[in-house]
């Protein structure tokens, strides 16, 4: 092929969307998903994490009523590198756990103590917003291994309280 040509193919993403006259396609955009407040009742915030959910953004908002919950995907070879994003959209006010499918599945935590130093819990059986939690607090997990003791990974911890502490707590 020649160099100085330009077929029509080569203007085009994966997708079909042409790089100069479309709008960016759709795999250039974050997946987002609301969460919606159980009020009274707490519990699951929603039906359990897929990995079909992996890459979503979920948004948290105001809780109300208990504390809610939402359980991770079992660990499996195959659902490695998979991971979702928690951001809350007001002040909690009530608890929301993130939970492992089974009790051997671990989750590793570095959470800040508010001096520069941070205290690591590599066996925790959830992660939490605590009620505390502020509008902009967020994290990322990610199952990192399909050995239940080393499974998933807290990354990217952002607080929104000026000390850094007491929004996200592991269990």
């Amino acid at each position: 092929m020649r160099s100085d040509f330009l077929n029509s193919n080569s203007n085009k993403f994966g997708d079909g969307a042409d790089i100069i006259d479309d709008a960016l396609p759709l795999q250039y955009k974050d997946k987002i998903t609301l969460l919606v407040d159980q009020g009274g009742s707490g519990g699951a915030i929603r039906s359990a994490l897929t990995i079909a959910d992996s890459g979503t953004h979920f948004i948290v908002p105001a809780l109300t009523g208990g504390a809610h919950t939402l359980a991770l995907p079992a660990v499996a070879a195959s659902s490695v590198g998979c991971w979702f994003r928690f951001t809350m959209l007001g002040t909690a006010a009530q608890v929301f756990s993130l939970d492992t499918a089974a009790s051997a599945d671990k989750i590793i935590t570095a959470e800040p103590d508010g001096d520069g130093t941070l205290t690591i819990n590599a066996s925790a059986d959830g992660f939490n917003f605590a009620a505390a939690a502020l509008v902009g607090a967020s994290f990322k997990i990610t199952m990192i291994s399909a050995t239940a003791a080393t499974a998933w990974w807290i990354s990217d911890l952002r607080s929104a309280i000026a000390a850094q502490t007491g929004e996200h707590v592991a269990e």
